[in-house]
């Protein structure tokens, strides 16, 4: 199975089905990445579709320093910050509410306020802030991947986790 790399320089030759492969490998997960930033499953649509897009023009550009995951993210973070400007979202769908089964119904509504609140509070996060969350929290991202992707040092990723974590915790005591 070829690497995203090779399937990539294959796209920068013009092989479509090559493409398609990345596509179908990475769509998933892009998708995931965007609708946890905006938390707008059409917007997150529309983002993804882009990127691929940028991705196929800029192909014969591209070079393997960093791996096709990190410079697909990279693009991703680019255009939600785009969108993220021309409108501020309301909320984010980061932790949905887990229903347990043997809850009662005045548990099931405690877990739900309280996912709530926790996606009030990182949705209030900087863009840079929340972006670094997603990806270490959800993507499981390395400092260093996440370096690549938001154009900083590890250091830095490091920091604004930092930041975030601390901004969420001060945040959630305002709201409880």
């Amino acid at each position: 199975m070829p690497s995203d790399e090779q399937l990539m320089m294959r796209a920068a030759e013009g092989d479509m089905d090559a493409f398609e492969e990345l596509v179908q490998r990475h769509q998933r997960m892009s998708l995931n990445v965007a609708y946890r930033f905006l938390a707008d499953a059409a917007q997150a649509e529309d983002i993804v579709q882009e990127a691929f897009l940028r991705v196929l023009a800029a192909a014969s550009r591209y070079r393997p320093a960093a791996g096709f995951r990190t410079y697909l993210y990279n693009v991703i973070w680019h255009l939600c910050v785009d969108q993220y400007r021309k409108r501020r979202p309301q909320s984010l769908d980061l932790l949905p509410a887990r229903e347990d089964p043997s809850a009662g119904p005045a548990e099931q509504a405690a877990a739900e306020e309280r996912a709530a609140l926790v996606r009030e509070a990182v949705g209030a996060l900087p863009p840079r802030q929340r972006m670094a969350l997603v990806l270490k929290h959800f993507e499981g991202l390395s400092y260093q991947e996440i370096g690549r992707a938001l154009d900083c040092s590890p250091t830095a990723v490091d920091a604004l986790l930092a930041r975030a974590k601390r901004k969420l915790k001060d945040r959630l005591r305002e709201l409880l």
